[in-house]
């Protein structure tokens, strides 16, 4: 009753959260913005990885894990964000805190599950811009889409899961540039009001095997495909005049303009390969890639800027020094640890010359930490990542940033006859 109740309390307080900018990062300004959900904290404190599946924790990623759930699970994280940019010439920092996801897994019999939820999809949050003697611009924007879902996973033999999973898209962004020419009256402003909705799919495959007496072989294969989401734009033009501490005071307003389009979302498969010890160890690596080439921009996106289909690789895993260790509670604690290399499929020409690839790294470290009684399965997750994003090649911005993570795995027994009351 209690977990009903948290996480009831956490499903309407998430709402606005999952209504807010995730980021901060200049380069949310291009396509549909940044991609910031990487899984739940388990799997982002083992390098984002998506192919180890266990019985009592939510994959986000891979609806065939749902095949393996033999508990029912509430599962929610949140994440702290302290990015520093820095280009040729100046410094910024900024940060930004979010519920990151809240969902539950369902197990139905002992073949299948199915799960619900909400987490982020891409996020939009920039200010940005340049003054001098004979130029003025500012660009800013936020908001995000999120997705709600419902997946299903069966398990066909005992070795091999399948699943899929529907989401739904929706969100909202807002875009505004200003530009004001030194020796030109007024200056003029763009903004751009967007509402985004459409649905996607996503595909699992998982095989898990004991290939001697301790060591298990786990695989897996998610593929995403191509979609739409429709995008309802309202832009709106104005003229501003430039006042002395750079305040933009709007002195005439122009009958807004309605357009409607369709976008495109990537395609993405992933594949991955992990090893281990049952309660004990594993160890994994993972591939990816995503046709981001096929992403069509909104119609107010900047020159110069090219999408390309983009790889990923990832590895990671974990320890567990004793699980059924009754003297040592820190011998029952999961030690995770993993590491990721993304390209993120843009290339920007910076300084209308030269143009670069904007790719990220990152590096992770996790806990995860019993706790409760009982059947001793809910555990608190804890983790941190350093990372870094971009380049200042070309005159752009190269970021680093500080990614704290806390999440928890509740769990339960439902769907259970009672023998004694």
């Amino acid at each position: 009753m209690i977990r009903s109740l948290i996480i009831a309390i956490v499903l309407f307080t998430s709402i606005n959260s999952f209504a807010q900018s995730r980021t901060s990062s200049p380069y949310s300004f291009f396509g549909l913005g940044q991609q910031t959900f990487k899984g739940t904290i388990e799997n982002r404190s083992m390098g984002s990885m998506l192919t180890y599946v266990d019985s009592v924790h939510i994959n986000l990623r891979n609806p065939a894990a749902y095949g393996n759930l033999r508990v029912t699970t509430y599962s929610l994280g949140a994440v702290h964000s302290k990015t520093w940019a820095t280009t040729d010439t100046e410094n910024d920092s900024y940060d930004a805190t979010t519920i990151e996801y809240v969902s539950i897994g369902i197990p139905v019999g002992k073949k299948s599950a199915f799960g619900f939820g909400l987490v982020p999809f891409n996020s939009v949050g920039y200010e940005i811009g340049n003054v001098t003697e004979t130029l003025y611009s500012r660009y800013t924007g936020e908001g995000s889409i999120s997705r709600a879902y419902f997946g299903l996973g069966y398990k066909i033999t005992p070795e091999l899961s399948i699943g899929g999973e529907f989401r739904y898209n929706f969100g909202e962004e807002t875009n505004s540039s200003s530009v004001a020419v030194g020796d030109v009256q007024f200056g003029t402003n763009e903004n751009n009001e967007t509402d985004f909705s459409g649905a996607s799919f996503n595909f699992g495959l998982h095989y898990q095997k004991m290939i001697s007496d301790q060591l298990e072989l786990q695989a897996s294969a998610v593929y995403s495909p191509e979609s739409n989401i429709n995008a309802k734009n309202e832009r709106t033009f104005s003229n501003f005049i430039l006042g002395a501490n750079l305040t933009e005071t709007t002195v005439n307003q122009r009958e807004s303009e309605l357009s409607e389009e369709d976008l495109k979302l990537p395609s993405e498969l992933t594949l991955g390969v992990t090893i281990g010890k049952p309660l004990e160890w594993n160890i994994g690596v993972e591939y990816s890639t995503r046709g981001t080439s096929a992403i069509t921009s909104r119609s107010f996106a900047p020159q110069g800027t090219v999408f390309k289909d983009a790889d990923s690789f990832r590895a990671g895993g974990f320890y567990i020094p004793n699980y059924n260790s009754i003297t040592s509670y820190w011998d029952r604690v999961v030690y995770r640890g993993g590491i990721r290399y993304e390209e993120l499929g843009l290339e920007l020409s910076g300084n209308g010359v030269n143009s670069s690839d904007i790719n990220e790294f990152g590096i992770s470290f996790g806990l995860g930490l019993p706790i409760g009684r009982g059947n001793g399965f809910s555990n608190a997750n804890i983790g941190v990542e350093f990372g870094q994003r971009g380049t200042q090649d070309a005159g752009l911005i190269k970021e680093r940033f500080v990614n704290f993570s806390i999440g928890l795995s509740l769990n339960d027994i439902w769907f259970i006859k009672r023998k004694y009351n």
